[in-house]
């Protein structure tokens, strides 16, 4: 009942203002201040790629920063690649992951094994 009586009256002196033409200024909620601080756009991630005669295999690379699920339950084993830790597939599609220099790196086929994998991740540049 009170909220009902406050905003009627809330309501009734608006409109007393408007009719008398004396609205008020609206004021500042936030004063912008210098705070020195700089806001740069992120540096470009160098990608690593396929060497040009590799056909049977696909890779894949986004930033590590945008990886927000977990990997799929078929990604157990863990392998070296790279100087790194990484996961590959246990069953299905041969897959192998590992992120380095703040990209996450995804190397599949159809046809090879996760050793072959794995060198061939090795071999990149």
């Amino acid at each position: 009942m009170l909220i009902l009586i406050g905003t009627a009256l809330a309501a009734a002196a608006l409109l007393s203002q408007q009719r008398s033409g004396n609205e008020p200024a609206p004021a500042p909620t936030a004063i912008p201040r210098a705070t020195g601080a700089l806001l740069a756009p992120r540096p470009q991630l160098s990608a690593l790629a396929l060497p040009s005669g590799v056909t049977d295999v696909q890779l894949s690379a986004f930033p590590d920063w945008l990886a927000n699920e977990p990997p799929p339950a078929s990604l157990r084993a863990v392998v070296a690649i790279r100087g790194t830790m990484g996961i590959a597939s246990v069953e299905g599609l041969t897959v192998v992951n590992w992120t380095e220099h703040g990209v996450s790196y995804r190397l599949e086929s159809a046809n090879r094994s996760v050793p072959e994998l794995v060198v061939l991740a090795d071999s990149l540049r």
